[in-house]
């Protein structure tokens, strides 16, 4: 058996496009030097890797298993080089983090950090978790919220906090000390939008009140919220600590009394990955600080 890296990285192109024509293009060679190539590695093989049905084609069982290995030699290849450069000082000095929570602290923390390493760059991705795969792109880091704890040997969590409910000084509720969610099944809320790690979690926890809540507008701003519930729209969820920007005159911020409704955001990196230097201190840093810098200016709720 003498199959090449070539051979897998065709490979694995071929079976993230399904598609010939196109993945040859992506890789910059011949169609017919890419169908050879996978021809090889199946002649090696010894089994088909592919189901064709016109221009496209499919992994079947076989391909399956040989996706995931040649997945992990290419990772694994790439680890190496990656230490080796890091080791003699060449590497890559980027720190690739994708968040779907937390921006506004994101960049306060970055900043921080430059301040000690001036030379580490950052390429932001803002994303959805549920769409993109974390590590799709090499990522170092990944900051997402989620409704229930998540802690593993490459997760952390970086802050737990309660979600209030924030109401227009004029509604009725306002008044009450403490609220249920399910009181508020006829009221029109101010929600971020579909793809927002935050309004997942809020939509899980109307669904165990027992409603759908009734959307008036969407937006992922915390500015843009705040004033639309200071007009009296409607009323919206807050993080209790990390949104402090939502409080303030005409708002009123309720503990919800029933059901508990809380979220954890998370710190996250490719278990089977190589992560250098500079994206381990930088995750070190935010394990140490993340809740420090997120509880300055802590709302007070009213």
């Amino acid at each position: 058996m003498a199959i090449t890296i070539s051979e897998l990285i065709y490979f694995l192109k071929t079976a993230e496009l399904q598609n010939v024509t196109k993945a040859a293009q992506e890789l910059h060679i011949m169609q017919p030097s890419l169908s050879r190539s996978i021809s090889a590695l199946e002649d090696d093989l010894g089994v088909q890797l592919f189901d064709r049905t016109g221009r496209n084609v499919v992994l079947n069982r076989y391909g399956e298993i040989v996706q995931s290995y040649a997945s992990r030699i290419i990772n694994l290849l790439n680890t190496m080089q990656n230490e080796l450069d890091n080791e003699k000082g060449i590497g890559d000095k980027t720190i690739t983090v994708s968040f779907s929570s937390a921006s506004t602290h994101l960049a306060v923390l970055i900043s921080d950090f430059n301040k000690t390493f001036p030379d580490i760059h950052f390429d932001i991705l803002q994303h959805n978790q549920r769409e993109l795969n974390a590590f799709s792109r090499q990522t170092d880091l990944n900051i997402f919220s989620s409704s229930v704890p998540i802690s593993n040997d490459h997760t952390v969590i970086l802050l737990q906090e309660n979600l209030l409910l924030a109401v227009p000084e004029n509604d009725p509720a306002a008044k009450l000390n403490d609220v249920r969610l399910s009181d508020f099944a006829d009221h029109g809320f101010i929600a971020m939008q579909k793809w927002n790690d935050l309004r997942t979690i809020t939509d899980y926890y109307c669904k165990m009140a027992d409603f759908v809540p009734q959307i008036l507008l969407e937006s992922d701003s915390p500015h843009t919220v705040r004033e639309f519930i200071k007009a009296g729209i409607g009323v919206a969820f807050v993080p209790e600590i990390t949104w402090s920007e939502v409080s303030g005159e005409n708002i009123s911020l309720k503990r919800i009394q029933s059901p508990s409704c809380v979220r954890y955001i998370c710190l996250s990196w490719n278990p089977t990955g190589y992560l250098s230097a500079h994206a381990t201190r930088f995750r070190d840093f935010l394990i140490n600080h993340f809740e420090e810098y997120a509880r300055r200016g802590k709302p007070n709720s009213r």
